[in-house]
């Protein structure tokens, strides 16, 4: 039976997982809404287009608590707390360079003034980062077991662990896809990279709620 004290830390770790994930999935809703609040609103192209408006700072927020408890999070194995760790820096990463703000002109934004559209290049790079290291921990380390019979509800979170690391996976690839061949065509108009990217916030969202146990938890 554990110690009083081992209990308290399984339902610490539980509630930071729920945590993270109820974070990862109200982003999009908290932005995508709250700019429809603003003077004339529309819809950025991106979640990361709202660095630009009103909803910066709700954004920002949120992009580094995730960022600090992922980075807080400890792991059953040492692969568990790198994975999570550099999650953690490639959140912030996002943080720290916010991507371009399409002024027509070169504008220095960010924590180190730098050029927008090379702001943009960085910011990029940690934003797939971000979730191919989201959807290995999905795919290859929520899905382990303890030693013994697998149970009905882990094959269960099995599944679910699984669906979102590979739509995570998928939505990345969209993403880059339409960056590289479609920018700039009428697809632009549906705005691919803001669907995608709140589809995969879902999927990461999930993952992590499931992880602390909110569904399918072994009885």
């Amino acid at each position: 039976m554990p110690t009083h004290r081992e209990r308290s830390l399984i339902i610490s770790y539980l509630a930071m997982r729920r945590l993270i994930g109820i974070l990862g999935i109200l982003l999009p809703f908290i932005v995508v809404l709250g700019g429809l609040t603003d003077g004339e609103p529309y819809l950025q192209g991106s979640i990361s287009g709202y660095y630009y408006t009103h909803m910066r700072d709700l954004l920002v927020g949120i992009l580094s608590g995730v960022a600090l408890f992922l980075l807080s999070y400890r792991g059953y194995e040492a692969i568990d707390d790198i994975v999570a760790n550099l999650s953690g820096v490639f959140a912030l990463g996002m943080v720290f360079f916010p991507t371009a703000m399409y002024s027509g002109s070169v504008v220095k934004v960010g924590v180190f003034l730098i050029a927008d559209n090379a702001s943009e290049k960085v910011h990029l790079a940690f934003g797939t980062l971000f979730f191919v290291a989201l959807s290995y921990n999905s795919l290859f380390l929520f899905t382990r077991r303890h030693p013994g019979v697998m149970g009905r509800e882990k094959r269960r979170r099995n599944v679910i662990y699984r669906a979102c690391g590979i739509v995570m996976l998928l939505s990345i690839l969209c993403i880059a896809l339409y960056t590289l061949f479609l920018r700039g065509t009428s697809i632009g108009e549906m705005n691919p990279v803001l669907i995608f990217e709140s589809i995969a916030l879902l999927a990461f969202g999930v993952s992590w709620l499931v992880k602390g146990h909110t569904l399918f938890k072994d009885r």
